[in-house]
């Protein structure tokens, strides 16, 4: 069991290293960057805006910035959020206990409701009880997120 879990680790570090690198990509190509509107404020000279870029290394490519960015994760530096000018460890310390109690209920609700009927459907095989938690259960897994979440 533990040469399983051990294996299952070593298999997961490569692919969330992957999936890092992929959502950096995409993100540090998506258009602007969190000096985008200084460019449009008059007020604030070109050479500021330089030097705020230079100094968050918005200017570096994107392989020196991925691993500026994976260096400060590993140390536990979240990064400042410049949209509520606070340390984003702060804000996720802030949103977790709301987070894991709505998580906590809704698994809660879905324990005492999928566990009784797979139950049943478990004991009634190929009876209409059993189809019909079926159609339910394949179009909870299909419906998106977002939306069975509301």
């Amino acid at each position: 069991m533990s040469r399983y879990l051990v294996r299952r680790l070593l298999i997961a570090i490569p692919s969330l290293l992957g999936i890092s690198v992929v959502l950096f990509t995409i993100l540090a190509l998506a258009p602007g960057d969190p000096f985008g509107e200084l460019a449009t404020n008059p007020a604030i000279p070109p050479s500021v805006q330089a030097a705020l870029r230079a100094k968050f290394g918005l200017d570096d490519p994107i392989p020196v910035r991925y691993l500026h960015w994976l260096a400060a994760m590993l140390h536990g530096d979240w990064g400042f959020s410049f949209v509520s000018r606070v340390n984003v460890d702060t804000l996720i310390l802030q949103r977790l206990p709301t987070t894991l109690g709505v998580i906590g209920a809704s698994l809660l609700l879905a324990l005492a409701v999928a566990l009784p009927v797979g139950v049943l459907a478990a004991t009634r095989p190929y009876s209409v009880f059993d189809q019909i938690a079926s159609t339910f259960a394949l179009v909870g897994f299909s419906l998106p997120t977002f939306f069975t979440g509301i």
